[in-house]
């Protein structure tokens, strides 16, 4: 079952996504507390809207996202998407992107954006979803040192 993401969700949602993430091919160190404000930081971002997977009233995977404007036409900015790895693979991903699009479209949102790594499962998964890369953009970064 797919629903709206709600606010009750997202002690739920912090340790899926800590179980996700500190996990292969990621490998981060996320805490509790702050992968919490990570994602409580999305929650109160303007144009939030977030999806949530339920499997045997479990939540087994999320997507989360901001309405972005721009000149053409509105996009809607991924800022996660994440799903418990004993359950990837079997299409909740690809159900989670259904409704997202099938709710943007009924908001008049044309667009989805997202970053991701390269060369990990996540890339694959989104290009199997219908999503391309855009050569025009570069993803750019700089660590400021003291």
């Amino acid at each position: 079952m797919i629903r709206s993401f709600d606010i009750k969700d997202l002690d739920k949602c912090t340790i899926l996504f800590c179980e996700v993430f500190n996990g292969e091919p990621w490998n981060d160190r996320w805490l509790d507390h702050k992968a919490r404000e990570y994602l409580l930081d999305f929650v109160n971002t303007p144009g939030f809207m977030g999806l949530i997977a339920i499997l045997d009233e479990e939540i087994v995977g999320f997507i989360c996202g901001h309405r972005k404007k721009w000149w053409e036409n509105d996009e809607f900015f991924v800022n996660e998407m994440c799903v418990h790895p004993k359950f990837q693979g079997q299409g909740i991903g690809s159900k989670l992107f259904e409704s997202l699009e099938r709710e943007l479209l009924v908001r008049g949102i044309k667009a989805i954006t997202l970053l991701t790594d390269r060369d990990v499962p996540a890339e694959k998964f989104y290009k199997k979803n219908g999503f391309f890369e855009v050569s025009r953009l570069a993803f750019l970064a700089k660590n400021i040192n003291e």
